[in-house]
């Protein structure tokens, strides 16, 4: 945490209002902070007894004062022109919401991966949740972003899910924007660490990235969006598949039945695409858990 803070205390852009949101924290967590608001009147500290993310983000985005709104999480850290860069972008555009790009790193600041980066930099509102929903070029992670604090007025990050409660709010925020753009500029360092979500997602996480992903599907399937629906179905059928798939491998036949009924259940909704839609093998394991999930469990075993 230290690292965070003091690279958000030396920001270029000065005039920040910095909010720390303490979610019940038992280590030494509150002596770092304690430290930096001695010396740095921006700095407003919140407590409030564990209750994960979506709460803390919920209570951060509501004490806010300013006109917009960035988020940086504990565990990663930002270039020192992370915000001026952002604020250039936002205002000088008229954007609602203005994107960086980020370096994904291990503890030891190893660069794990990247994805692709395209030229394309200006993005109406439409083009701009379409590819977010493709989860390519825009990605539902509230770092590495800048909003105007209107948008997320009366959107609220989902206190019942204990995780990918981003996934399952960002479409929310950006379906009210009308012009967002972007920098190819790596300003955001995102550490990804061994206890992490991403490299321990339990059964019981998946599932709640099932249910994050079902809330962005009813979006998608009720919306007027123009663009590559095929696409975008076949990256939500992707995402479906990693969960079961999860759940499956790590779980005895009588464990979480209830939770793999309804996973089964869902799969209805996406019997009608074709192979030529989502992809022949989509469209194989698809049908292969809806019609016969325990020879699904037993041909997807480690």
């Amino acid at each position: 945490m230290e690292k965070c803070l003091e690279s958000v205390v030396q920001q270029s852009y000065a005039n920040l209002e910095i909010i720390i949101i303490d979610d019940g924290s038992t280590d030494e967590t509150s002596l770092i902070y304690n430290k930096f608001q001695s010396n740095d009147e921006r700095i407003l500290v919140l407590k409030q007894q564990n209750s994960g993310v979506s709460k803390a983000r919920n209570t951060g985005v509501k004490a806010a004062t300013g006109d917009y709104i960035c988020f940086v999480d504990s565990d990663d850290w930002a270039e020192l022109n992370y915000c001026s860069e952002l604020y250039s972008l936002l205002v000088g555009e008229n954007a609602d919401i203005s994107i960086v790009e980020a370096s994904y790193e291990d503890e030891n600041g190893n660069v794990l991966c990247s994805k692709p980066i395209s030229d394309e930099k200006i993005f109406d509102g439409n083009r701009a949740l379409v590819l977010l929903l493709e989860d390519q070029e825009i990605q539902s992670h509230p770092w590495g972003k800048l909003f105007k604090a209107d948008l997320l007025r009366n959107v609220h990050f989902p206190e019942n899910l204990k995780c990918f409660e981003d996934y399952s709010t960002l479409f929310k925020i950006f379906n009210k924007a009308v012009k967002v753009v972007k920098s190819n500029k790596k300003l955001y360092h995102y550490i990804q660490r061994e206890d992490s979500l991403s490299h321990n997602l339990s059964p019981a996480t998946a599932y709640q990235f099932f249910l994050a992903i079902m809330e962005v599907f009813e979006f998608w399937r009720n919306s007027a969006m123009v663009g590559d629906r095929n696409k975008i179905v076949k990256n939500i059928v992707r995402k479906l598949l990693m969960v079961l798939k999860r759940i499956t491998r790590n779980t005895k036949v009588d464990e979480m039945k209830s939770e793999k009924d309804e996973i089964r259940r869902a799969f209805n909704s996406f019997l009608k695409y074709s192979a030529t839609d989502i992809g022949l093998e989509y469209y194989f394991y698809l049908r292969l858990y809806y019609y016969f999930p325990t020879l699904y469990a037993r041909l997807t075993q480690k």
